[in-house]
């Protein structure tokens, strides 16, 4: 994979339609450089949420408000049935030529196959009726009934009902100190992987946010079924930052036949696959993987929703390697 020699257009595998709702994503804060809280266009905060690689410092600053609003948004490819990527990075990135390829993860015969862990694990919805809480500090709380340790316990029950031996980390690693939250996970991860060798998926599960100056939050979302789902997206690392990260491509490839997956049959599910210059700890192994499921705009009810359709899809791609 060869170095572009200089970035002119990052957003040259996404359609013009799509172009355009990412400016606003970003003007919103749904994507920015880990370690940032420079403002960008529009006047808007950078992301507070947005995952951070290994040197990220401090906890992140976020705007709250005593009344906040919500606003409803989709991210959407124009073509369900193929892979868009917002590509960060100077590396140029053929995502047909690499879909070409089969699934580059293969279970092992016995053992804990899936790790599920949360960098950020307090990170946590808006409320609902169904999910009432009272949040430990912004958009964020300890309680793991409802906070994204939920949504691994919700994926960790469908891949086990499915015959895929699970182990799911349910340690909050950005608390009580927000930095060095990657490197403590990325301990949890080496000792799971010590201790059962045999692991193939590490899924890091996170939230995303969207927060205006004024506080209002921006959620995403699908219509599946009748039913709200927020809306999924795989943070894709890669080896750009300068620390050595061999297997990158070949997660992207897993992300990408993912993504398609869950698209050709939840159309609109999936959030365009963001490839940075930072780790995220997925050099561990082939088959790692940063999902963000919603934004904290989004309900629990939504992002369970969502998790269950992502868990359903996984545990047949997975038993068919």
């Amino acid at each position: 994979m060869r170095r572009k020699r200089r970035r002119r257009n990052r957003y040259r595998l996404i359609p013009l339609t799509s172009f355009v709702i990412f400016l606003v994503c970003m003007a919103l804060g749904g994507i920015s450089e880990p370690d940032t809280n420079e403002n960008v266009s529009l006047n808007l905060p950078s992301a507070p949420d947005l995952v951070r690689d290994i040197a990220e410092t401090g906890l992140p600053s976020e705007v709250m408000a005593e009344s906040e609003a919500i606003k409803e948004i989709s991210v959407e490819s124009e073509n369900d049935t193929e892979v868009f990527i917002q590509n960060l990075t100077d590396f140029d990135i053929d995502m047909a030529a690499l879909l070409k390829n089969d699934s580059p993860v293969e279970l092992s015969p016995k053992g804990v196959q899936v790790l599920i862990v949360h960098t950020h694990g307090s990170e946590s919805y808006t409320p609902s009726p169904a999910y009432q809480f009272e949040y430990t500090e912004n958009d964020r709380t300890l309680d793991t009934r409802y906070n994204v340790v939920r949504i691994g316990d919700e994926l960790e029950e469908i891949l086990e009902n499915n015959g895929i031996e699970t182990l799911h980390i349910r340690d909050i690693f950005d608390s009580p100190s927000y930095s060095g939250s990657y490197t403590r996970s990325l301990n949890a991860i080496t000792e799971a992987f010590g201790e059962n060798p045999s692991i193939k998926v590490v899924i890091d599960l996170h939230r995303d946010a969207m927060i205006a100056k004024d506080g209002t939050k921006y959620k995403v979302t699908a219509d599946i079924d009748g039913r709200t789902a927020a809306q999924l997206m795989f943070v894709t690392g890669s080896s750009g930052g300068g620390l050595v990260h061999d297997n990158w491509q070949k997660n992207l490839i897993f992300h990408g036949k993912i993504q398609q997956e869950m698209n050709s049959r939840y159309p609109g599910i999936m959030r365009p696959i963001v490839v940075r210059d930072s780790r995220f700890n997925q050099h561990v192994c082939t088959g790692s993987m940063l999902l963000e499921v919603g934004t904290s705009g989004n309900t629990l009810d939504e992002a369970l929703y969502s998790i269950q359709l992502f868990g359903e899809v996984l545990s047949e791609m997975l038993k068919e390697t």
